[in-house]
């Protein structure tokens, strides 16, 4: 085991490596930069230049690309209210308020520090668990997935900003234009009315665009002020701020990176789940849950921290059963299989150099990204105080663009605008935009597993399936614990006023 790690490092710390790597890196940190793109198309586009090389090399350049669009796609969330791509959405929720008040190279210094973190702790169960995790893997079946779907639905009410039934009605909202499109199991048209553009439903990267981006445009146009609002001063050493930040919350920082590791590991789940599941989870073990979403550092540290280690994660059953943990790594099997590397159990003895190669390159890769972003934070934050008009044309511009960039159509450029007005009336009447996206996420994996679990286990599967029943059970007990703990609260202030 020693001997493997020591050959992977060796391996790693090449020239050519250690080049490829840093390329990689400040090549995604541009990709992340653009909305819509991330790390899929940051990987697929360098695929086709990865041959003849090194396989360290090789798997350096990969890799160091999807790291690097994980803090670039966070940058655009936390200073413009433009996630760089979905997995990245959960950093509007508390970034972006730090920035409206003057703190945004402190939210940048804490993002970029809890990925790092996190990408290390998923880089060391990545190295450690492979064989005790597959029998985990093999044992959940598509109603447990349906179950952790439907346990996505219940962290609503932490994003309804006081309307739970508000919340639910913009989630609802959200599983009805998911729907949009042709039903996967009967081919079938639902809501396109005979319009051929909808027949592929609504891409999720064109309506986060629309939903999030240009509403807040609309706002900056119609108020004339910059992002940062003129009273907010950045204050001195708000880079060690963020840093001291992370390691104040150790224990979010642990509990997110582990969120993101179990999450990488199932697979079909994916990154965008879990950077929204993780915000909940901080949401519900804080002891200021009422500050989230007006600024909290730990709105920005709990994401960020998760899809570092997703990416540990969802590289255990991409390595040792050949199952993609999500979309990038399906790239990176592309890859392997170019190279001559076969993913299986034997790559945990005959590779067993390799497999650790990947491991030091998530941790090299995440520091690399971290000292750039700790370096050009404090330059970055200034952005937030340019003059409207000059942001929303060029935010504007980058959107559209990317819009159309997702599947070159135009009428994708029509559907982001749209999502724009609509997401622009449903932050006028407070109608969260938040669970609107949560439902558009959660429905095609509700709807997927839903189908299987019937035709597999028959319509009792709830009951027939012991893990599913007891997953079921922890669903009812989330779901009831905020209002519980909501009367209960209520019932306690008014006791003292009956006396």
């Amino acid at each position: 085991m020693l001997e493997a790690i020591s050959d992977g490092l060796v391996s790693v710390l090449t020239f050519q490596s250690l080049l490829f790597m840093t390329i990689g890196t400040l090549y995604g940190l541009l990709i992340g930069f653009l909305p819509g793109l991330g790390g899929i198309v940051a990987m697929a586009l360098l695929l086709p230049f990865a041959f003849g090389y090194e396989p360290a090399a090789i798997l350096s350049l990969l890799l160091g690309a999807h790291i690097g669009t994980i803090w670039g796609g966070t940058v655009t969330a936390i200073l413009f209210k433009v996630p760089g791509s979905g997995k990245n959405l959960a950093s509007v929720f508390d970034g972006y308020p730090m920035a409206q008040k003057g703190e945004a190279t402190r939210a940048l210094s804490a993002s970029a520090v809890a990925s790092l973190m996190g990408g290390i702790i998923g880089a060391i169960f990545l190295a450690i668990s492979i064989p005790f995790v597959r029998p985990i893997i093999f044992a959940l079946g598509p109603s447990e997935y349906l179950m952790m779907a439907l346990w996505g639905l219940t962290i609503i009410a932490s994003f309804s900003d006081g309307s739970v039934v508000k919340g639910l009605i913009a989630a609802c909202f959200g599983i009805l234009f998911a729907f949009v499109g042709m039903d996967p199991v009967t081919a079938t048209p639902r809501y396109t009315f005979g319009l051929d553009a909808l027949l592929d439903g609504f891409h999720f990267p064109v309506a986060m665009i629309g939903m999030f981006a240009i509403p807040e445009m609309l706002k900056l146009f119609v108020q004339q002020t910059p992002i940062s609002s003129s009273g907010a001063v950045e204050k001195r050493g708000m880079v060690w701020q963020g840093v001291k930040d992370v390691f104040i919350h150790w224990g979010l920082l642990i509990r997110a990176s582990a969120l993101g590791v179990w999450i990488g590991v199932l697979p079909g789940i994916g990154a965008n789940v879990g950077g929204i599941a993780a915000y909940a989870q901080a949401v519900q073990t804080s002891k200021h849950p009422e500050e989230f979403g007006k600024g909290s550092i730990e709105g920005v540290i709990a994401p960020d921290a998760t899809l570092g280690a997703n990416e540990g994660g969802g590289l255990l059953p991409t390595l040792a059963f050949g199952i993609p943990g999500g979309e990038a790594m399906a790239i990176l099997l592309v890859a392997f299989v170019s190279i001559g590397i076969v993913p299986g159990p034997q790559m945990l003895t005959t590779q067993l150099d390799l497999v650790f190669s990947l491991v030091w390159i998530i941790i090299l890769a995440n520091v690399i990204v971290t000292i750039f972003g700790l370096l050009v934070a404090p330059y970055l934050s200034k952005l937030t105080k340019l003059d409207p008009n000059l942001v929303i044309p060029s935010v504007l511009i980058i959107c559209f663009v990317a819009a159309y960039a997702t599947d070159s159509r135009m009428d994708d450029v029509a559907i982001a605008g749209f999502f724009g007005i609509l997401g622009y009336f449903m932050e006028k009447y407070k109608y969260s935009r938040a669970t609107f996206v949560i439902g558009m996420v959660l429905a095609t994996m509700i709807e997927r597993n839903l189908h299987l679990s019937l035709t597999l286990y028959g319509e009792w599967f709830l009951f027939t399936r012991p893990i599913t029943t007891i997953m079921f059970i922890l669903i009812v007990a989330t779901t009831a614990w905020p209002f519980y703990k909501k009367w209960r609260n209520g019932r306690t202030a008014a006791t003292p006023a009956t006396r």
